[in-house]
């Protein structure tokens, strides 16, 4: 199906926090605002609207868009677990590029309590404390045995994000720490400590996507969405490869491919770096280097500002936290912000091209990964 372009002309988001005396809708409602605003559209111009989140309930974004006075449009509520925001993202892309609305609002937002993410299901290997950090540990420790990373490379990805997030008024840990710090925090599940581990948070983002009609009549400068990958992942536990996290590899050549633009045609990344290791993986399921390599990435600092391909300006999940729903849809505002020339104090010099990267699900053994390549305008 040949599809009309897309953009993103609009983006707010609320900035990522603990919000614990807040109703979740009060924290979603003025990133809809914000970006309303930013796309220079109003309420009676949105014909749908898809909404991103895990634990907030029923009809969810009817809750939220009631209480700013939305008239009656087409509303869809995304679950797809961590990477519900990014899924809804592509949901309102491919509902503007077949025609079926000309401007769409995209929402993710999550309200989220201490301890660790519950998984669905009674895995008898999660009972036995093979949780999300546990999993992630057992892919960091097979890439080090199978190509001698250090685990220096993983707590470098955290000591990178922790500094980009310094420079992020949005982020909640604003606090660079050191390569010592990082290694030397709590030990979680060898090879992770604390420091390289992301938080749960709160906070919500919103993007509006239009046509390029729309945008043309509008205006204002769009960043297109050229491509999405959509790809799951329901791992035989026999044959699974601990090195290859997810379903990134095939959700990237899907982008790839439709897009045109490979990863060599990259300026700037976000990504999902639930944790130090994760980011390493996706490094090269990516494509940004090849298997083996993500160490040598992280250590050279090619991932850095300043580097030859930086991710995570935002300062990624490590600094902003892992607010669910809001999370892929916040890396959409980042990437927007990067493209346009607005990040002030960690703008990618000359980017004009980005990639969005999300993933989640039962750790190891299902789940979906989804990987979206943006255009400056």
């Amino acid at each position: 199906m040949k599809m009309r372009r897309v953009a993103i002309l609009g983006v707010g988001i609320t900035p990522f926090d603990t919000y614990e005396d807040v109703d979740v809708e009060d924290i979603a409602r003025p990133a809809v605002v914000k970006a309303l605003a930013d796309a220079n559209v109003k309420k009676h111009d949105v014909q749908a609207a898809y909404v991103a989140h895990l634990y907030q309930g029923e009809v969810f974004g009817q809750r939220i868009l009631r209480g700013l006075h939305f008239p009656e449009i087409t509303i869809t509520n995304v679950e797809n677990a961590c990477a519900g925001g990014s899924s809804a993202v592509r949901e309102a892309w491919l509902a503007v590029g077949s025609s079926q609305a000309d401007v769409v609002l995209v929402v993710g937002a999550e309200k989220m309590g201490k301890g660790l993410i519950s998984f669905v299901g009674s895995d008898v290997e999660l009972a036995m404390g093979n949780t999300a950090p546990a999993q992630y540990a057992l892919a960091g420790v097979r890439h080090m045995h199978e190509f001698g990373t250090p685990p220096e490379a993983f707590a470098r990805i955290a000591v990178k994000n922790r500094y980009h997030g310094s420079l992020n008024p949005n982020a909640r840990f604003r606090t660079p720490v050191s390569l010592e710090e990082v290694m030397n925090s709590r030990p979680i599940a060898t090879p992770l400590t604390l420091l390289q581990c992301c938080r749960n948070g709160s906070g919500a983002a919103a993007i509006v996507l239009a046509s390029e009609d729309w945008c043309k009549r509008n205006g204002k400068r769009p960043v297109w969405i050229e491509a999405s990958g959509l790809s799951s992942w329901m791992a035989d536990k026999a044959h699974r490869d601990l090195t290859s996290f997810g379903a990134t590899s095939r959700a990237a050549k899907l982008a790839y491919e439709y897009s045109s633009i490979g990863p060599e045609d990259v300026d700037v990344v976000e990504l999902h770096d639930a944790f130090t290791i994760g980011e390493l993986l996706h490094y090269e399921g990516l494509g940004l280097c090849k298997k083996g390599e993500g160490a040598r990435l992280a250590q050279e600092g090619a991932t850095s500002l300043g580097g030859r391909i930086p991710v995570n300006p935002s300062g990624g999940l490590i600094a902003k936290t892992h607010p669910l729903g809001a999370t892929g849809v916040a890396q959409f505002v980042e990437l927007t912000y990067q493209l346009r020339g607005e990040a002030t104090g960690r703008q990618v010099e000359g980017a004009s091209v980005g990639l969005a990267h999300s993933q989640g699900g039962t750790g190891l053994e299902a789940g979906a990964t989804c990987v979206t390549i943006l255009k400056a305008g």
